[in-house]
């Protein structure tokens, strides 16, 4: 079988190790196992000093889940219920001095209460009192699916 032109072959189909590429190659392995000899032997030399171990807070409380209705536990799961219902939304105002006033609407509420307690925190007058009465009681309706 003859080598084609401008090829450099090595009886048996040997690697030509005097190809730059490959003395690149295997002087990074040689390197590196310098470099990892040199790290076990200083790993041996040099230990960290030994720092005592954290204290534990045995003051601090444990969390332990609560168990629902079953022997032992706690008859009734969950949070107690509100009389007024599922929550529907919270209700956001911005008064005229950047003040937020943030209340929590329950299914069973109706408009004019609502309106009483954003009032009772931020006062308004009678012609946004009403406004304000007119939009919960279109916004409730819209969530109860009625109307």
């Amino acid at each position: 079988m003859e080598a084609a032109a401008g090829w450099r072959c090595r009886p048996g189909g040997r690697l030509d190790l005097s190809h730059g590429f490959v003395r690149h190659i295997r002087r990074n392995q040689l390197a590196r196992d310098a470099y990892e000899r040199a790290l076990r032997q200083t790993r041996g030399r040099a230990r960290l000093p030994v720092t005592p171990p954290r204290p534990r807070r045995p003051d601090q409380p444990v969390y332990r889940p609560r168990r629902g209705g079953g022997p032992g536990g706690d008859p009734s799961p969950g949070p107690p219920q509100d009389p007024r219902g599922p929550r529907l939304f919270c209700l956001e105002y911005e008064g005229d001095d950047g003040s937020v006033t943030s209340v929590i609407v329950h299914q069973g509420d109706s408009a004019e209460d609502v309106t009483q307690r954003v009032c009772a925190r931020s006062p308004l007058e009678p012609p946004l009192r009403r406004a304000l009465c007119q939009r919960v009681q279109d916004e409730l309706r819209q969530r109860r699916g009625t109307g």
